[in-house]
């Protein structure tokens, strides 16, 4: 009866150890996803900034493209004309 006492103790003592190495571990993982968020969330900001610019150069590039296909068509306008006038 003794000995059966005994191994139920040291069953149980284990068991309850088992479980706080299992709360430990779950603590751990919850603190590691948190972190994650987290830097995720400001990667997310950054990469949100950099399209907004990339968004904005893009926009910009085609004005300058148009002001570029407007200012040769003058240019050849203007060696018509004097083509003509030749």
């Amino acid at each position: 009866m003794n000995l059966e006492k005994t191994v139920n103790i040291c069953a149980i003592v284990l068991l309850l150890g088992l479980a706080l190495c299992a709360m430990m571990v779950m603590q751990h993982t919850t603190e590691s996803n948190a972190v994650t968020t987290e830097a995720a969330l400001h990667l997310s900001k950054k990469e949100s900034k950099v399209v907004k610019e990339v968004r904005l150069l893009t926009l910009e590039l085609r004005s300058l493209q148009k002001d570029v296909e407007n200012l040769r068509d003058e240019v050849k306008r203007k060696k018509r004309k004097q083509r003509r006038n030749d």
